[in-house]
């Protein structure tokens, strides 16, 4: 009996107990999906439930195979009919009554903006209705409102519900399987992946939502603002400056002017806890060895190449491209206060690291003083200043777009700097706020004076094509260096022959080095000598190596009921490094081994040998998820190793440790050249 590994995304023992309950009740599961795909289409309900989170979460369970995608399709398309249906009865029902009653009678702008949609683009509004943000829940009522005929209304509603389940439940039924994918490679990739998404997704929801919520209510601010500067003449001059309601940027001016209180104050007590401290302290410490704990090579490749983009030759690139432009466009104002923005990325995190010379993290692969720092400071003020620059010329409505943009632009560079591990918490936090004061600053003073309007499609276009002419150069002429700078640290230490072979060898782990050690991954292989040795005496009794990956890799997943040799072999991640040998042993049409070999950073004497670990698993081809076949590890580790002592017995090249207690069997194979001391077994 073949036992299979868990297809949870990251094996989270908190998700079985759901997963166990939906896959024995499937009808319950169902009438949830239905439950909450109504409401998301049901009017004024579907303002309060989070509909895409929601069905996301769902293909995301799906992905699992607790839930089959057919009929998780069908129940969200039934519900989203049920939903618009019940909307568009209740419009047909009460018609002008609906303005009367809660809560249209208090936030009547609802009604309002449902209509005009509805009148601009007739029956289609109902199709185009279901996908956009606030109108969604309000379409269908009101096109029950204005005798929309019922076999018309039914007809698009029926058509927009079959477009609307699959585009809201397969990108988490996607998702959920690449995080499986990404947790067969390592537990950490797959935290590391959903960490990023939320951090992004959240801050430029941050963004957004702040945004929105003060510029509706800029004008009171305003006129607070101007009856406090009337009460204070000293300090009321320089608010009435900012906050002149004649001026037309006044809006502007008071968020810049929040925003450099702000990020000032968070500087200055950034500062106070780098000075002398504890409590940033402490955070420092957790936040970097949380940051190396999620290191893996492929995570490393993306981040080493997003923090080339804040690099100095990147930036500098960018900020001449753009003053190009504008002198050439005869924008000296805004020219002006962008080189203002370069100069001070230039020259002011230098000062400051002279000047506070916090050190680096100990095994930082960069020298120089660390606080605060100069990729996130950088990056701040010249994506955040472009940001302004590009704001200006938006509709007030859409500036957010522009801000948000240029602000995860440099957070995913700050976040770079913590997981390469060059960085503290406390220098990134502290560029990121200094930063942010100049933008603000900068931003006070280019809106506070009249300007001629620059030219947004010339201003993002020279903007991007420098960038990406600039990123893609330096990427290509230091990413190879780069990788082996910021690459983790390996001590390698030196041990006899004899200790390791007798078992007297300590520090050797016996887990995969994961996120809390994958337990279930064991390492059962030893193996001292050149890869070259073993690899041919694999080869003799029918191994293989593992085909490249290529771009083409993940295609081979979609392919319509796969052999096991047709699936992909993912690298599996150990102590932050791939596999250095990957050995195949194709057993029949669903089944293989796999032997992997990770260095174990010993060299053994006399002969400087390198030591490896490693291990013997069985894979099997798993068709239970919807769309992809993937090549899954089973849990049994023991019975692969076992097998390949078998296969190896007449080479006289391995001595077997037996299993004692609940520890997984240990196998060490060795060169000729190494002999078994007196009395080994």
């Amino acid at each position: 009996m073949v036992t299979r590994h868990s297809s949870v995304p990251m094996d989270s023992a908190l998700l079985q107990p759901l997963l166990h309950w939906l896959s024995a009740h499937p009808t319950l599961a169902g009438l949830a999906v239905f439950a909450i795909a109504m409401g998301e289409s049901l009017a004024i309900v579907g303002l309060f439930v989070p509909g895409v989170v929601l069905m996301f979460g769902i293909g995301a369970l799906v992905s699992t195979g607790a839930m089959d995608l057919a009929a998780t399709l069908a129940w969200a398309f039934t519900g989203a009919v049920a939903g618009d249906g019940l909307s568009y009865w209740l419009g047909r029902r009460y018609h002008g009554q609906l303005r009367e009653r809660w809560p249209f009678r208090s936030r009547p702008g609802l009604l309002a903006r449902g209509e005009a949609f509805f009148r601009r683009h007739g029956g289609k509004s109902v199709l185009l209705g279901r996908f956009v943000g606030p109108i969604r829940p309000v379409i269908p009522l009101v096109a029950g409102m204005l005798d929309m005929p019922a076999s018309r209304f039914f007809l698009v509603n029926i058509l927009s519900a079959l477009a609307w389940a699959p585009a809201y439940l397969l990108p988490g039924v996607i998702f959920g399987a690449s995080l499986d994918l990404a947790a067969e490679v390592a537990t950490r990739l797959a935290v590391l992946l959903v960490t990023a998404v939320a951090v992004l997704w959240l801050s430029g929801w941050l963004v957004r939502r702040v945004f929105l919520y003060l510029q509706p209510r800029t004008g009171r601010i305003i006129d607070r603002a101007l009856a406090w500067s009337d009460r204070h003449p000293v300090l009321g001059h320089l608010t009435a400056a900012l906050v002149d309601p004649r001026h037309p940027e006044s809006r502007a001016l008071l968020l810049f002017a929040g925003v450099l209180v702000a990020a000032g104050w968070v500087f200055v007590w950034v500062l106070a806890e780098v000075a002398g401290g504890v409590e940033l302290a402490t955070l420092n410490d957790r936040v970097y060895h949380l940051a190396q704990g999620l290191r893996t090579p492929w995570a490393d490749q993306v981040l080493v190449v997003i923090t080339e983009l804040g690099d100095a030759e990147v930036l500098t690139a960018l900020l001449l491209g753009v003053a190009a432009w504008l002198g050439l466009q005869r924008r000296w104002l805004a020219l002006g206060h962008w080189l203002g923005a370069g100069l001070f990325a230039a020259v002011v995190p230098t000062l400051m690291k002279w000047a506070v010379q916090e050190p680096r993290p100990a095994a930082a692969a960069v020298d120089g003083f660390s606080f605060p720092s100069g990729h996130t400071t950088a990056s701040m003020v010249i994506l955040g200043f472009l940001a302004v620059l590009v704001a200006r010329e938006l509709p007030p409505a859409r500036r957010w777009i522009a801000y948000a943009a240029g602000g995860l632009s440099a957070l995913a560079i700050a976040l770079s700097r913590l997981y390469l591990g060059v960085h503290w918490f406390s220098d990134v936090l502290g560029g990121m706020a200094l930063g942010l004061a100049w933008v603000a600053l900068l931003g006070i003073a280019y809106r506070r004076h009249p300007a001629p309007a620059v030219s947004l499609a010339g201003l993002v276009t020279v903007s991007i094509l420098v960038l990406g002419v600039a990123g893609l150069w330096h990427v290509e002429r230091s990413l190879a260096g780069d990788l082996r700078t910021y690459a983790p640290r390996h001590p390698v230490r030196t041990a006899t022959a004899a200790d390791w072979w007798a078992g007297r060898l300590s520090g050797l782990p016996r887990y995969r080095i994961d996120i809390e050690g994958r337990p279930e991954h064991p390492l059962t292989l030893q193996w001292a000598g050149g890869l070259t040795a073993i690899r041919g005496r694999l080869a003799a009794h029918g191994w293989h190596a593992a085909p490249d990956t290529g771009i083409g890799t993940p295609l081979r997943w979609l392919i319509p009921d796969p052999a096991i040799e047709q699936l992909p072999v993912l690298p599996q991640v150990h102590d932050d490094r791939h596999g250095e040998l990957v050995m195949l042993r194709d057993l029949d049409h669903d089944r293989r081994r796999v032997l992997r070999l990770w260095p174990a950073d010993v060299v053994l004497q006399p002969g400087d040998v390198p030591l490896w670990v490693g291990n013997v698993a069985t894979q099997y081809a798993d068709r239970s998820l919807p769309l992809f076949t993937v090549a899954r590890t089973e849990a049994d580790f023991t019975m692969p190793v076992a097998a390949l002592a078998r296969e190896l017995a007449d080479t006289e090249l391995l001595w077997a440790q037996p299993p004692g207690g609940d520890e997984p069997p240990l196998l060490r194979l060795r060169e000729s050249a190494l002999t078994a001391p007196s009395g080994a077994e």
